[in-house]
């Protein structure tokens, strides 16, 4: 009965939000920052840190990982 209410719950908080818009719009510049990358050692290790710059023409899809 519990979980029924949760579920009830969540998929009305789902219905009621409003659709997604974007930040950037096409032909926009990308936004000024830098994220460092994941290198391959000990979890959670730093790589090299990336600029948007770096990727202009190109559609980026970006994905956080964590939050530090």
């Amino acid at each position: 009965m519990g979980r029924t209410i949760v579920v009830a719950a969540a998929l009305g908080v789902l219905a009621s939000a409003g659709p997604a818009h974007p930040w950037v719009h096409e032909g926009q510049p990308a936004p000024a920052f830098t994220k460092n990358t994941l290198a391959g050692g000990p979890p959670w290790s730093v790589g090299p840190s990336v600029s948007l710059g770096t990727f202009a023409d190109k559609v980026i899809v970006l994905f956080l990982l964590g939050c530090t």
